[in-house]
């Protein structure tokens, strides 16, 4: 009988575990709820599975899962949520830039009836590329997302039983958490939190990461760009073909000479480089197909720590 459980995926934060948990607890326990911590890890460069089973011998109440591989940040979340037993789940990053302060007014505002309440940060500590970045893919993603959804990357929330339960049928091997509650559709709310600052450690989410993620997220979202493509070839073809008519024009009726390797080469290279465009957009889709097809299970679990058999055994049910 559990009220809210939290879920936190967690990579080489031994530096910031202790200080972490302490908050929760102080947090949590003036909510007057049975509460569970659940950390999520998989390969680290530091001692933080040491630290994690140091924390559940110390209070039953926090738990550990190791993967055996590093699966993603959103894989790690998508296995801490199918160990939840709370009739209410937060989700936060481990890097103490998600307060656990703010809790008590995302659970205030999800006790309103909303399903999905998710934080906003009237900044973030990232650089000003890196921020423009992220704007720019969420205006990307609205205009060209095929389903009408409150899109926010945000990954600390709060969400309702009936949410965790509609994520977990989702079965995609590379799962975009943030565009899949937002895709769900349940009543959402949004809460202004603090932004805070990492202490310890540096950050998993390498700009590369962070454009791989959105690549991912825009593809599984949207076949629009498959049909930006097909509209590029088209008009590619048809200033071709233009470019054609004009020369020939020009030759039959004005004897202009035709103009030699220059044009040619232009035209080659307009042409080529919308053939490799189109075909990398197309490859994309491609690849993501024949990694479903595979049927390989999202994650595979190595350790885990203080959860009782009948949820083990629900989990095991549910990668069926």
């Amino acid at each position: 009988m559990i009220d809210l459980s939290v879920v936190v995926p967690v990579r080489d934060e031994e530096g910031n575990l202790v200080e972490l948990t302490n908050r929760l607890h102080a947090v949590l326990s003036t909510l007057s709820l049975r509460y569970e911590i659940i950390f999520v890890t998989d390969l680290n460069r530091d001692n933080t599975p040491a630290v994690l089973r140091q924390l559940n011998q110390q209070d039953e109440r926090v738990k550990a899962i190791k993967l055996s591989n590093a699966f993603g940040h959103h894989v790690a979340v998508l296995a801490g949520l199918a160990h939840t037993q709370g009739s209410a789940v937060v989700i936060m990053d481990g890097d103490l830039q998600d307060y656990p302060e703010d809790i008590p007014a995302l659970h205030a505002r999800l006790c309103e009836g909303y399903d999905i309440v998710y934080g906003t940060k009237a900044r973030k500590n990232d650089s000003v590329f890196r921020n423009l970045l992220s704007r720019a893919f969420l205006k990307v993603l609205r205009r060209l997302s095929d389903f009408d959804m409150d899109i926010n990357t945000s990954m600390f929330r709060i969400v309702s039983r009936r949410v965790v339960n509609a994520v977990l049928q989702f079965k995609e091997r590379d799962p975009s958490l943030t565009f899949i509650m937002g895709l769900i559709g349940f009543p959402t709310a949004r809460v202004p939190v603090t932004s805070g600052s990492r202490k310890h450690g540096q950050t998993k989410y390498s700009l590369w990461r962070q454009i791989n993620l959105a690549i991912t997220s825009l593809v599984s979202f949207s076949t629009k760009p498959l049909r930006i493509v097909s509209m590029l070839g088209l008009c590619t073809s048809g200033f071709a073909l233009l470019y054609f008519l004009f020369a020939l024009i020009a030759w039959a009726f004005f004897a202009v000479p035709v103009a030699g390797w220059t044009s040619l080469a232009a035209l080659l290279g307009l042409v080529g480089g919308a053939i490799l465009f189109a075909q990398g957009i197309t490859g994309e889709y491609v690849a993501r197909v024949f990694l479903e097809t595979k049927g390989r299970p999202p994650y595979v679990i190595e350790m885990r720590l203080g959860f009782k058999e009948e949820t083990i055994a629900k989990v095991s049910s549910l990668q069926q």
